[in-house]
């Protein structure tokens, strides 16, 4: 009787070897429609079944977060972490971003400034890392604390070999640097990055990085910046936020509209485009300014970039666009794609 009990029990592994894939798609469309208990009980069964399934773990720790058990989310993504499971650097994008709903700003500050410190962030992810690491150490000076800090404040041998670093060609000197300023309040210090957003060689996502920083200062101000050809002249007030606006909601609706349904892993991958996109141009905006043309030159870079075959014509008739135009600007994506890759200090070449 027992080898009998045991037959069928091993068999259903045998008739079922796509239930995996289907708690997956089951918990993804659960998340989808917001049903997130829904979503957290097909992904726990699915990392009982397979404790190291990387889309169970993490689907686990995002139906925790849309539940708003946060702790529990923080000590499941902590454990996924520690034991390598799936892509480090999209789990530990999760895990920072439930940090900051937690307020816990001094870990992020540790965390972030640990992995800049190892030099192997991903290309694409490089600036996002910088830009919370940027957040969090104002939010964690912002919070009232009983030990009394002094203001790092640059001698002017400290300001003059920061002037060097920020004018080396070497990508990763100029992140040291940036790095090095808690607050740019000390006017040689200011004065000397601004001078580097005028360097038309210099690092432009850290460009980027560096405006947001100088963001809040005296309105009067004047504020150079030049970026792939062009200059642009603005004081703090006039510096829009990253992403912002009509335009950029508009563009990402359409790409929204196309993959929502299709392809979710690839609607991820266009929307991370579209945003690096802005974040390197910034402040300027893309041009022309026609959402439809950007959404379907971005689905093409997107498709592209992932070796998959992209039918656009009817869009392209549909939304009655220049073909030699459309070219062009998925040139321009392309190019900024590439220009990542190429970032000294931040990728393996």
């Amino acid at each position: 009787m027992e080898k009998d009990h045991k037959g069928p029990r091993e068999s259903k592994i045998v008739y079922f070897p796509n239930l995996t894939a289907k708690l997956v798609n089951k918990g993804m469309s659960a998340l989808k429609q917001k049903k997130f208990k829904e979503s957290l009980n097909y992904f726990q069964q699915l990392i009982e079944m397979e404790p190291d399934h990387p889309q169970g773990n993490v689907g686990v720790v995002l139906s925790l977060v849309e539940l708003g058990e946060l702790r529990e989310a923080k000590e499941k993504c902590d454990t996924i972490l520690k034991k390598d499971i799936g892509e480090y650097y999209d789990v530990l994008q999760i895990y920072i971003s439930i940090l900051i709903q937690l307020g816990d700003y001094e870990e992020v500050v540790e965390i972030l400034e640990a992995v800049i410190q190892e030099q192997s962030l991903p290309p694409q992810m490089a600036e996002n890392f910088y830009q919370l690491l940027y957040f969090s150490r104002k939010m964690a000076e912002d919070e009232p604390s009983d030990n009394f800090v002094f203001e790092t404040k640059f001698s002017d041998q400290e300001v003059e070999h920061l002037a060097t670093q920020l004018r080396s060609p070497d990508s990763k000197k100029q992140w040291q640097a940036v790095q090095s300023i808690e607050k740019p309040d000390q006017p040689a210090v200011r004065n000397e990055l601004k001078n580097f957003l005028t360097y038309p060689d210099a690092n432009p996502s850290l460009k980027t990085i560096v405006l947001q920083m100088l963001k809040e200062g005296d309105a009067s101000e004047t504020i150079s910046i030049h970026k792939f050809g062009k200059t642009m002249t603005v004081s703090p007030d006039q510096l829009h936020d990253i992403p912002d606006g009509q335009f950029y909601r508009l563009v990402k609706t359409i790409i929204e509209h196309q993959l929502e349904q299709q392809n979710p892993t690839l609607l991820e991958m266009a929307e991370q485009i579209w945003d690096h996109y802005l974040f390197m141009i910034y402040p300027f905006q893309p041009e022309p300014l026609n959402e439809q043309l950007w959404a379907v030159a971005v689905l093409e870079v997107a498709h592209r970039l992932n070796g998959i075959d992209f039918d656009g014509d009817d869009l392209q008739v549909a939304f009655s666009l220049d073909e030699e135009l459309l070219e062009d600007v998925v040139g321009k994506i392309i190019e900024i794609e590439r220009l990542s890759m190429k970032e000294v200090g931040l990728s393996d070449d």
